[in-house]
């Protein structure tokens, strides 16, 4: 039974990833205009090879756990972060390339910027482990169950409407294996991906095609990129700088979340260990190369309920290493639909959604809500603002309802962290820890971390207002409390 969970854990975790990979060489060639030869040659073989000695670290780092005698350890889900693949490619990439009619500079820029996130990942993760006592289970587990339920369920489940037969009945029917907890010698998450590609084939939703892809399978080993930081390079980044710090503060928020869900799953990495190795084998493949940022995965739990042990991670990294370095990552791109790997991680989605309520006491329930809700409201968000470019509506933003909407997505998963932690401390009556809440707040609303777009510095503004009025209220509240607890105790002396 072990086995076949290792090989359903290693498909979901490794498609999660290629997905992201198959659209960046797609936008990478297509839109961006990089050269070919760069993509297939140097780019798909260094995010490959970064993903293979990221999978390795996280596997030596569980086979250590399991030697202290801990039964079943399952090693950390890691791969391409999401955010910032695609906020780099859309963001930083495609606009230089646009405006300088020059792919390569916007190359070099992205290198720097992944370069960049990965020492203030590193940082500011290292932070939130050291005050991490400071803030609630609920609020990191509100996020967790956001994000997930967002990024891994909402956001793919429409693309398995568009394909109801080669896309939603397939994850049907893993949805009933799962509910009904039938057993099957096969995953059937690999019966998923198989049925579904035949029924695409056969619809002709999908077609195979050799021809383009054939030629570009060969020996390809990464090689040394040097950083290029001369003061054109540097100056585009800088442009770009409050936009890389604000996703790298996101990226560090969300690694603390899956730290907590593996703490839950009894499996006690060492915090600041798992925090380096993503943020330093990030950084280092930037110098082979790689553009994107690679950190941990959301989902742990469920691995770890299923059975999966480190091994998955492993077959993960040998699996990109072979990808990385021969091509064949080009020709899997041709034989598989993106949509019929998605079904593995909407019920990944689902279930850490799930686990995170069965992880806080039922009072709290409203806490992991209210968390969730500002980063649902970022994925309504980005749809319309792609919608909104689709039809060349120029003012989308100035548009009141809209407004209103980015207020509360922009900075979405820090915002909901902040907030949720306010109100677990209003909860439990402890106002002055909600009146430094709201402060914070207002400091990450000041810097733009929530309520923008990208940091800028606006000390007062309405939501300030709004923060300022709520830190002196919880003030005054918590004033109120130690002068009747003070009275009491007095009158209680006194008799």
């Amino acid at each position: 039974m072990q086995k076949n969970t290792n090989v359903t854990a290693t498909i979901g975790v490794f498609f999660d990833s290629f997905a992201k990979l198959a659209i960046s060489i797609s936008v990478l060639i297509g839109e961006i205009k990089l050269p070919i030869d760069l993509v297939y040659q140097q780019i798909i073989p260094s995010v490959c090879f970064g993903l293979s000695i990221l999978g390795l670290a996280y596997y030596y780092q569980a086979k250590r756990l399991a030697k202290l005698g801990q039964e079943l350890v399952t090693a950390l889900p890691n791969g391409l972060q999401a955010s910032c693949v695609f906020v780099w490619l859309f963001a930083i990439m495609l606009p230089i390339a646009t405006r300088t009619h020059n792919p390569i500079l916007a190359y070099k820029v992205a290198l720097v910027a992944n370069l960049l996130n990965a020492i203030i990942f590193s940082f500011v993760g290292i932070l939130l482990i050291k005050f991490k006592r400071y803030i609630p289970k609920s609020a990191l587990f509100s996020g967790l169950a956001g994000s997930a339920l967002t990024w891994l369920a909402l956001n793919n489940l429409p693309s398995l409407f568009e394909h109801p037969l080669s896309g939603l009945l397939p994850f049907l029917i893993i949805l009933g294996f799962n509910l009904a907890q039938f057993k099957s010698r096969l995953p059937i998450v690999i019966l998923g991906i198989i049925s579904g590609t035949l029924i695409a084939l056969v619809t002709g939703e999908f077609h195979w095609s050799f021809a383009n892809t054939l030629n570009l399978v060969g020996f390809n080993l990464p090689h040394w990129y040097s950083l290029d930081f001369s003061p054109l390079v540097l100056q585009t980044c800088e442009t770009y700088l409050p936009l890389i710090i604000a996703f790298a503060i996101i990226d560090a928020v969300s690694a603390v979340q899956v730290l907590e869900e593996c703490r839950y799953s009894k499996d006690n990495f060492d915090p600041i260990q798992s925090i380096l190795i993503s943020g330093i084998i990030s950084g280092a493949s930037a110098w082979l190369g790689n553009p994107f940022a690679m950190a941990l995965f959301y989902g742990h739990y469920s691995w770890k309920k299923s059975g999966a042990n480190s091994n998955y991670v492993l077959y993960n990294s040998l699996i990109y290493a072979l990808l990385g370095a021969t091509g064949i990552a080009s020709l899997l791109v041709g034989l598989i639909p993106a949509w019929v790997t998605l079904p593995i991680l909407i019920m990944v989605g689902l279930t850490t959604t799930a686990i995170s309520f069965s992880a806080l006491d039922s009072r709290e329930y409203i806490l992991l809500v209210i968390g969730a809700v500002p980063i649902i409201s970022e994925l309504i968000y980005n749809k319309l603002e792609l919608l909104a470019l689709q039809v060349h509506i120029t003012n989308f933003t100035s548009q009141p309802e809209i407004a209103g909407l980015a207020l509360l997505a922009k900075g979405s998963i820090l915002f909901g962290l902040l907030l949720s932690t306010c109100c677990y401390y209003v909860m439990y009556q402890r106002w002055y820890m909600a009146a430094i809440s709201c402060v914070i707040l207002s400091i990450a609303n000041s810097v733009g971390l929530i309520h923008a777009s990208t940091p800028t510095l606006s000390l007062f503004n309405a939501m300030n207002y709004v923060y300022w009025s709520l830190a002196f209220i919880c003030v005054g509240l918590g004033y109120t409390m130690r002068f009747k607890n003070n009275h009491l105790t007095r009158y209680n002396n006194a008799i």
